[in-house]
């Protein structure tokens, strides 16, 4: 079984993926990943869809995340994630975030600044 998982794993790092242009500043695609924690030795396989949408440098995102090797199990589902950024020059990016529950009820939001050099 090791050795199954292992083989997908290396399958899914080969290629490369990439998100579909919808058109009209609509894009639509996913990420998928396979991890090992040690200390608990637990596998973890998780596909993360999104759909974005982007604007004059505005750009929207929400996506959420599935655990497939639980999606049998009533709590495969955990709710939105909805991102906001803006870029506002020489590498500083203005964002929001907040998510929901499997049952869409609004957690906190955060707000902020990052700085990439």
């Amino acid at each position: 079984m090791k050795l199954a998982v292992i083989a997908t794993a290396a399958v899914m790092v080969a290629s490369t993926a990439s998100a579909f242009d919808l058109g009209n500043g609509l894009s639509a695609g996913a990420e998928v990943d396979m991890n090992y924690t040690t200390g608990v030795e637990t596998w973890a396989l998780e596909a993360k869809p999104e759909l974005a949408f982007s604007t004059m440098g505005l750009g929207l995102s929400v996506g959420s995340t599935f655990d497939l090797m639980k999606l049998n199990e009533s709590d495969a589902f955990t709710g939105l994630d909805f991102d906001a950024s803006y870029p506002l020059g020489m590498g500083l990016t203005a964002y929001g975030e907040v998510s929901t529950d499997a049952d869409f009820e609004f957690g906190d939001v955060k707000v902020g600044a990052s700085f990439k050099f």
